[in-house]
């Protein structure tokens, strides 16, 4: 016999899921973990709901499967919410499951009762309640929707009393995943004729598209920009690479000068909001039709279509100018305008070269969101389709440790470097003894001004008084240390090289507590977005 809870996690298994993350209730998630033991998906606690998303959200990122999570009824369900919002905004496909309460006529209760399908359907592409009765093929549409551009998350309801009956049914297997090239890329390769300055966005939806993505910039001569959640799809040290595009200021001058501006796998929600600055026409190439849904700019030329396919066929077809020197001196511009600040204390960028520099050229970043982002992101040098792990659409806290964590587990041979601010640090803590009990090799590096100093930038630029922003210092190497984690502070420049060096031999997870002079945040913050 083969139950639901069962069934659903073998259908994962098919899909490529390997871990599922949760913070168990009493209900259908006990099934569900037992499940996983049948089917050799690893089962791994988390401390937080939202933790447990956003660590499946880093599977996901990293493999192109599906990532998996659960959550108890109720609070555990609400809890789980911004990790889905976060699955949602940076295009991420992970199925939640959550206990539901189930309805008996014998014994009425509202406690801990809510609409539940209802809370996740705006952050989700589908928000379900399943039953061994619910078919197999429509679970398979559910499980395969996550998959379809643009990708996002599932939301599956499951009673403890349901999830242990027989299923009856079986589950498709994921069908081939053949979406063609645009016909419209004949008109596109007309406009690409070898007379014009090409820039080239390259976005989230490329973030596995390394290859074909640095194909079509050769052929372009582009002057290449990758957002956040692309970066390291063209490596930051190619010589076609001048930084990365934001929406803001520091990129403006390379697309100004440009005659052509092609999107390659870019996604609407990876732009701080503001207008399309730039006179350009613009040609793009995605997976899905974001223009009907009011994303901009407006393209000359969309295709839609598989991006692979699609880059590798533009690419044979057409050709840019060639401005190497000009992208060169845009690039060197580029470092210089969003470099931090000489300070008194240490810098940002000291830290995260120095950390870099000892963590190999193969490791991964996992940031947080925060100002410490724009140093950690300019400076770090990533050289890998995701390379880098960011929050971006959703820009949410807390994210860097938990990413790390599911970061470690998809690729374990990938070291990783979790950098965020003492703010964010603050609102995962628990999850070090996640980290610790799984044995993770992560570094995790808290550059620490005992601020939320992103708002302390824009509360200063608005003239306020500076209130509701500052915290106590507090000693995050010795809460490490409580949790067994290996780690130490750092507060002056000429200890920073030593300290990290020490601690990089050590095995396990370490700590690095950076107290860094938070001066120079808001002249780069004004450098980078204007």
């Amino acid at each position: 016999m083969t139950t639901l809870a069962e069934a659903l996690v073998g259908a994962l298994k098919a899909r490529g899921t390997r871990h599922l993350f949760g913070v168990p209730g009493g209900g259908s998630s006990l099934d569900l973990i037992e499940a996983c033991g049948k089917h050799g998906i690893t089962f791994v606690m988390a401390r937080g709901e939202n933790a447990a998303v956003l660590m499946a959200a880093a599977t996901a990122e990293i493999t192109g499967a599906p990532g998996a999570a659960l959550a108890g009824v109720g609070p555990g369900a609400a809890s789980a919410v911004n990790g889905m919002a976060y699955c949602h905004l940076e295009r991420a496909p992970v199925v939640l499951f959550t206990d539901r309460v189930p309805v008996n006529p014998n014994r009425p209760s509202w406690h801990q009762k809510f609409d539940q399908v209802a809370m996740f359907e705006p952050v989700s592409k589908a928000a379900a309640y399943i039953t061994p009765t619910t078919s197999g093929d429509e679970i398979a549409e559910l499980l395969d929707r996550m998959t379809l551009p643009p990708f996002g998350p599932l939301h599956v309801d499951l009673t403890a009393a349901e999830a242990g009956l027989p299923f009856e049914d079986e589950i498709p297997q994921p069908p081939p995943g053949d979406r063609g090239v645009s016909p419209r890329l004949d008109r596109m390769a007309g406009t690409l004729d070898g007379t014009r300055k090409v820039a080239m966005i390259v976005g989230i939806q490329a973030r596995h598209q390394g290859d074909a993505a640095l194909r079509l910039a050769r052929a372009l001569n582009a002057a290449c920009l990758t957002t956040y959640k692309a970066k390291g799809t063209i490596p930051d040290d190619d010589p076609l690479l001048v930084g990365q595009f934001t929406g803001g200021t520091a990129e403006a001058a390379v697309l100004h000068e440009a005659d052509v501006i092609v999107l390659y796998g870019h996604d609407p929600v990876e732009a701080i909001p503001g207008a399309w600055m730039y006179d350009a026409p613009v040609l793009a190439l995605s997976d899905w039709d974001w223009v009907a849904e009011q994303g901009h700019p407006t393209p000359e030329v969309f295709a839609v279509g598989d991006l692979g396919a699609m880059a590798g066929q533009l690419a044979e077809s057409a050709s840019g100018a060639n401005w190497t020197a000009s992208i060169s001196q845009h690039r060197q511009d580029y470092r210089a305008r969003t470099a931090y600040p000489v300070v008194a204390g240490i810098s940002p960028d000291d830290a995260v070269r120095t950390v870099q520099s000892l963590a190999g050229p193969a490791a991964r970043l996992a940031c947080d969101a925060g100002a410490h982002m724009i140093p950690a992101l300019a400076q770090w040098v990533a050289r890998d389709p995701a390379g880098v792990l960011k929050s971006n659409g959703l820009s949410t806290m807390g994210y860097a440790l938990p990413a790390a964590i599911g970061a470690a587990l998809a690729e374990p041979d990938v070291p990783v470097v979790a950098i965020t601010g003492d703010g964010g640090a603050m609102m995962c803590l628990g999850e070090l003894a996640t980290a610790k009990e799984l044995g993770l090799d992560i570094t995790y590096v808290i550059l620490n001004d005992s601020a939320l100093s992103l708002i302390d930038v824009k509360q200063r630029n608005q003239q306020r008084p500076r209130s509701g922003v500052a915290s106590e210092t507090f000693d995050f190497a010795a809460i490490a240390r409580g949790f067994g984690w290996s780690a130490a502070t750092v507060d002056r420049s000429e200890d920073l090289r030593e300290t990290v060096t020490r601690l990089a031999s050590e095995s396990g997870p370490t700590l690095l507590d950076i107290r860094i002079d938070p001066s120079g945040y808001g002249a780069q913050f004004e450098a980078m977005r204007g």
